[in-house]
């Protein structure tokens, strides 16, 4: 029997060890949180589906699921991510802040892309950035398209508005991304995500 106190203590601390809050998740009464952050030029291509993300971006994939009985005003506004590594802070941005204002697409062909990482692309990549001469014909002969990029129907900025986390009432789990505006290289493990909206305030860290 004089076991028995410290089998029980034994098995609290286990449970409240089960407790701990996990690498990219956090949550209360109101809402779970679970994030994915996209740091290389790679993992954001895919995330995207596959156009390059504009330089000094990064992705962060969140997937909300409400717990109360009301529904949940929840957007993008709600997020900040922050740098652990250099203090630097970003509000998620819109899709025309990180693709618009007369940022440039620049269509390549396929042929034109190494990304090396090992893969082929079969159609046309779309990188943001900004053309300050006319490009130089390719090797087959052809020059690449340059289209602007700043007005409301420009391609990137479609495809970020509909792969971004809506900005509405929550009732059902959803899930979308965030782009946030980070320099230099940075890791999971340096990188924080701040939510503080109506179900209070959550913290998720990546590490």
């Amino acid at each position: 029997m004089k076991f028995l106190p410290i089998l029980l203590f034994c098995g609290l601390a286990a449970v409240a060890g089960d407790l701990k809050q996990l690498p990219g998740q956090a949550g209360n009464d109101d809402l779970d949180l679970n994030a994915t952050v996209f740091t290389t030029p790679a993992e954001m291509r895919q995330a995207l589906g596959g156009p390059d993300m504009q330089p000094g971006y990064l992705i962060v994939r969140v997937k909300v699921t409400p717990k109360s009985s009301a529904p949940l005003r929840l957007g993008p506004d709600d997020f900040t991510l922050i740098s652990h590594k250099d203090g630097q802070r970003s509000s998620a941005q819109t899709a025309h802040q990180v693709a618009g204002g007369g940022a440039v697409l620049v269509l390549r062909p396929a042929a034109e892309q190494p990304h090396g990482d090992g893969t082929t692309v079969s159609g046309p990549v779309w990188g943001g950035v900004s053309v300050k001469k006319r490009p130089a014909p390719n090797s087959e002969g052809g020059a690449p398209q340059v289209k602007n990029s700043g007005t409301e129907d420009g391609p990137l900025v479609q495809l970020l508005t509909e792969k971004a986390l809506p900005d509405k009432e929550y009732k059902e789990p959803g899930e979308g991304l965030l782009y946030f505006g980070l320099d230099g290289k940075l890791k999971p493990k340096d990188l924080s995500l701040i939510y503080q909206g109506a179900a209070g305030k959550l913290v998720i860290d990546f590490k």
